[in-house]
């Protein structure tokens, strides 16, 4: 191993160092445009090396070089030029205008590809080497902060789940990789992406139907240059760790109460050997609370000392604070992520073929995650005319114990019942004497757990497996008739299978062991035609592309699902076959149809005037069989207003565009008509019952219109560049799930009643902050906000729950107000805005008001930054991305509280007293505010105006029935600002990886999740949020934030 790192340092010397060059001159000149106006910013090349430099604000610039080397000079915009250096020293170029560089090519609907300045709605695209900058492998992290509109939403750092992508406010986006559609964008290889296009209106996404009205992802894979052969490999090394953890209280252990339980030997039932433990003192080991005695160093006997047979059997020791506390526990996890890519080129063919290898450890112990990723992308010209195209994407992926969130688990245990005392190197030898032990005993004579086993117990026999399989691929052909008419068709496949298995372990003393199983399967079946004509008429003037085709769309989804019941019979077998009662079992099958026809019409005039129209027709079985054809239609316009204007080195393009679309949804599966649901056996025998929801023939998806206005701007010979979006869209006849009486033998009915308007700005911004010799920065800005309101539910509805925990706090959607607000238990004030507080025995309690408005999810803006700086042969990458405004709850801070973990439990009062003293010893948390006298009509609390100024014992204060009953005191802003990605980088020079047989290579660092600036709570990350009830407001047991850093080496051959 270390002759091998010898040797790698050994290579990136040599790299790093360079030969002697021939011998060089100076060369200077001025680059000027076709206008003879001088050109700042001109890349100057010496071919096949890496020497190169650019011109100034004047045009100017100055190069090494040698007699007979050729100078490259490119610009955007321009015509490449090459000059061959003679025996002048100086060297003068102008330029030629090149209008087939000024057009950007992108990638729309259906894999069209348009002229980016004539399309007329709002779209955004994203090299594949940004995406990569930080070697992320989920592709929607990936995009963090760099789409205006754009919000990631979803998992924990610490987890191996992927995120999700909001657009607009909507998820379920549709997410298309080389024209395939794909279930989810966790299937996306980043190391394979080209390029991606965020189609964000639903003008731009109207010619794909329904599926695409949330928007639309569209992934162009690499694909092989012509020339030579090209062999990569990107391989990166990093080590995940967390990074910020509670603020816990260290002053008091585990207990009930500051008193320590005293050992009383009784012979008629304690071994004799016992009597020596007459008088020892130990703590309530059956409390997962830390109310307990301080901290001071008295000697006790703890959990492990009752255990028989250990070496800590009748121990005393310590009681002081953990010296190997929760950080302990997590694991700086190492992640190697390998790439080999083959790419070739020529005439009549392309091909690349890449294969990843991703072998990742998680931060909790025995946690991994090992993904093999394959892909092909080909393309043969069998004639002239006639092209084959193939595209294969295979994953296997395989997760061992895949770290989970929520109430109950790990992350949870540490903040919400636990004792600060625990040490957990201690807790790591959870198996004694052949018997799983806890510190959670029951009492010195009772070692059982009561409440929680061991977390190293947790992490290495409660076992979960994951494994997934699927591809995504097509076969496909692109004959042309002439250089004005074409016709492809595809034939694509994706498939994805998912299996699961989930085990209680046979040892526990605390928990029947289990078995759980589940299998998924989804496959997708499309035939896909479509035929394109373009031409131009009136003397070119006029460009005209149309296109017309059909969809063939087979789906399948089948799971299983299978659960033993009472416990396991026989220990440590792991089987359906094991289950003490009989299992419970269940299969679900969902089969669907769907047909289309689109046609789209593109015309542009002059280069100048642009309209765009497309109408498409899909029929699906999930509707009912009478009227299962849905419209959807769109069209948009842009106007090039700079082609109006005089040249000039301020304004150098402009442009004004529009768009309108009205794009259907169909009903979920299974609501038009009458079906039974199948139950778990009962004495052996399947069981169907009546589904509980009432069909609805008549039944839609619901509605959605939008229109859209933008401009897109460049200044300053296109070194500046502004977009500028507003949308305004429309969603009615949502389906509503209304409820029913009873007496009609169904629960609710799903019906078409509801209205929400949504609108907003989107502004990217991008630009060129320094072009100098050796030094350029890029830096973009983008922002977006969103206004959603509900406008209609049902007649005589005007609330109800999205979701909810229990009735103390619920996430709900009301007529004529936002969308997404939080109601529920609050502080009582009164008018003057005193606390409220109520009397009991002597304690007082912080008076509810109930079902209080307490604000909205949603956030008044998002955006992100990115900056990308180059210096010679180092390049600085950095992203960043933020969120104004929208609220979450804390679960874990409520319990944090409660079971007394948190420092704010714990400390000095304002008298400087500890806290937790006797309150008539000068203890206590200091209250004021008026005591509560009555209620209002409404039933909350009022007050005459008496004052409360007392002291409380924080056991009572912090107590879920008093504070803890206040949800809004677990309320936080959603405001945050993340610096998520770095890399830093350095590309060798071209003529020292040459002489080796390379032909580029770089090596750089890279960090993700590199610092959470700015957050309400440091320790939760609001990007991060867990979701509840499908949106992300929640967090019942967040996991810690991670940090990665690594190295990344990447070789081309």
């Amino acid at each position: 191993m270390i002759k091998k790192m010898y040797s790698l340092v050994a290579l990136l010397l040599f790299l790093m160092t360079g030969f002697a060059h021939a011998q060089d001159k100076t060369i200077t000149g001025t680059v000027t445009d076709q206008d003879g106006l001088p050109l700042p910013g001109v890349n100057i090349l010496v071919q096949g090396s890496s020497t190169g430099t650019q011109t100034d604000f004047d045009g100017n610039y100055s190069i090494e070089a040698s007699e007979g080397a050729t100078l490259l000079f490119t610009y955007i915009g321009q015509k490449d030029m090459t000059v061959v250096v003679g025996a002048s020293s100086t060297i003068n170029v102008q330029m030629e205008e090149s209008a087939q560089a000024l057009a950007e090519v992108v990638v729309t609907g259906q894999g069209i590809k348009r002229e980016k300045k004539a399309l007329g709605f709002s779209q955004q695209s994203v090299e594949g080497e940004k995406l990569v900058q930080a070697r992320e492998t989920d592709v929607a992290n990936a995009l963090a902060g760099r789409v205006s509109g754009v919000q990631i939403v979803g998992n924990s750092s610490s987890t191996f789940g992927a995120s999700s992508i909001r657009l607009r406010g909507q998820e379920n986006l549709l997410y298309v990789v080389d024209g395939i559609r794909i279930y989810s964008s966790s299937d996306i290889n980043t190391d394979n992406v080209a390029s991606i296009s965020v189609l964000k209106g639903a003008s731009a996404t109207a010619i794909y139907g329904p599926e695409g009205a949330n928007g639309v992802v569209i992934i162009t894979s690499k694909s092989g240059t012509s020339g030579v052969a090209k062999f990569e490999i990107d391989h990166s090394m990093s080590i995940s760790s967390i990074t910020t953890l509670p603020d816990y209280q260290n002053e008091y252990g585990g207990g009930y109460s500051q008193t320590f339980n005293t050992f009383t030997y009784d012979p008629s039932t304690d071994p004799a050997e016992w009597a020596s433990f007459d008088g020892d003192q130990y703590p309530d080991f059956w409390a997962d609370e830390s109310w307990g005695p301080r901290l001071n160093g008295q000697m006790i006997r703890h959990w492990d000392s009752w255990i028989p047979g250990t070496p800590e059997f009748g121990e005393l020791r310590p009681w002081v604070p953990s010296p190997n506390d929760v950080d302990t526990f997590y694991e700086d996890a190492l992640t190697s992520n390998t790439t080999l890519a083959f790419s070739k080129g020529g005439e009549d063919y392309n091909i690349r073929g890449n294969m990843s290898f991703i072998d990742q450890d998680g931060v909790v112990p025995n946690s991994n995650s090992q993904t093999i990723r394959v892909a092909l992308n080909a393309s043969y010209n069998v004639t002239e005319k006639l092209q084959f195209l193939a595209n294969l994407n295979i994953e296997d992926r395989d997760r061992l114990n895949t770290p989970q969130q929520g109430y109950g688990n790990l992350a949870s245990n540490f903040s919400q019942w636990w004792q600060r005392q625990l040490d957990f190197n201690r807790l790591q030898d959870y198996m004694r004497n052949g018997q799983a032990v806890s510190w959670n005993m029951r009492g010195p004579r009772d070692t059982r757990p009561l409440y929680w086993d061991s977390p190293y117990f947790h992490s290495y026999e409660n076992l979960e497996h994951q494994t997934k399989n699927s591809y995504f691929g097509r076969l496909g052909i692109v004959y042309e008739f002439n250089d004005k008419l074409n016709f492809s068709f595809d034939a694509k496949k994706t498939f994805h299978s998912y299996r699961l298995d989930d085990r209680g372990t046979t040892i526990s003393l605390l928990d029947p062991a289990y078995y759980y199983e589940r299998f998924r399967r989804n496959e997708r079946t499309d035939f896909f035609g479509m035929l394109n004509y373009n031409n131009r008429f009136l003397g070119d003037d006029l460009d005209v592309a149309l296109t017309a085709g059909f969809e063939r769309v087979d789906r399948e989804f089948f799971e299983l699902v299978g659960e033993t019941n009472g416990d396991l019979t026989i220990p440590d077998f792991y089987n359906l076959a094991g289950s003490q009662d009989p299992v419970t079992a269940e299969t679900d099958v969902e089969k669907s149809k769907n047909d289309a026809l689109f046609v789209k019409g593109s015309f542009g005039y002059k280069s100048t005037v642009y309209l765009d129209a497309s109408y498409r027709l899909d029929w699906s079985s999930t509707a009912i069989a009478s009227d299962n054809r849905v419209e959807t239609f769109g069209g948009s316009f842009s106007f090039l207003a700079h082609n109006l204007f005089p040249k000039n080195d301020v304004l150098t393009f402009a442009k004004l565009r529009a768009g309108y679309a009205s794009a259907p949804f169909f009903p979920d599966p299974y609501l038009t008509s009458a079906v039974y649901d199948t139950g778990a056996l009962y004495q052996g025998s399947g069981t169907l019952s009546v589904s509980n929801i009432q069909e609805n023939s008549l039944l839609t998806g619901g509605i959605r219109d939008e229109v859209e206005f933008g401009t897109e701007l460049q200044f300053f010979r296109n070194r500046l560049s502004l977009d500028l979006t507003y949308f305004n869209r429309t969603d009615k006849d949502l389906p509503i799930d209304v409820p029913l009486d009873g007496a009609t033998g169904f629960s609710e009915i799903t019906v078409n009643s509801g209205k929400q308007t949504s609108s907003g700005f989107e502004i990217g911004l991008i630009g060129d902050v320094f072009r100098g010799e050796d030094f350029q920065w890029e830096l973009g800005v983008n922002f977006a906000t969103l206004k959603r309101e509900v406008d209609e539910l049902y007649p005589g509805i005007d609330a109800r729950d999205l979701s909810t925990y229990s009735s103390s706090m619920r996430l709900q959607e009301r007529v004529g107000s936002e969308w997404g607000l939080l109601y529920g238990t609050g502080w009582a004030t009164d008018d003057n805005g005193n606390t409220i507080f109520t009397e009991n025995n002597g304690v007082y309690y912080y008076a509810v008001e109930q079902n209080k408005f307490l604000g909205s999810v949603l956030p008044d803006f998002t955006g992100g930054v990115t900056s990308n700086m180059t210096y010679k042969n180092f390049t600085l990458a950095m992203a960043f991305d933020f969120q104004k405004g929208g609220k979450y709850y804390s679960r874990t801070e409520r319990y944090f509280d409660h079971s007394g973990l948190s420092a704010k439990t714990a400390g000095l009062n304002d008298m400087g007293n500890p806290k937790r003293d006797p309150v008539s010893q000068g203890g206590g948390e200091h209250i004021v505010g008026v005591l509560q006298t009555g209620t209002d009509d409404f039933g909350n609390p009022i007050s005459d105006g008496t004052v409360v100024d007392a002291y409380v014992d924080p056991q009572d204060l912090y107590n879920s029935g008093n504070l803890g009953a206040i949800y809004e005191n677990n309320l936080h802003d959603a405001t945050y600002i993340k610096f998520r990605t770095l890399r830093l980088g350095y590309n060798f020079n071209k003529n020292v990886v040459e002489k080796i047989g390379m032909s580029a290579a770089n090596i750089s660092f890279f960090a993700n999740n590199l610092w959470l600036i700015s957050a309400d709570m440091d320790w939760v990350d609001p990007s991060e949020l867990e979701k509840r009830g499908g949106v992300n407001w929640a967090e019942a047991g967040q996991l810690p934030m991670t940090r990665t850093m690594g190295l990344n080496l990447k070789l081309t051959f």
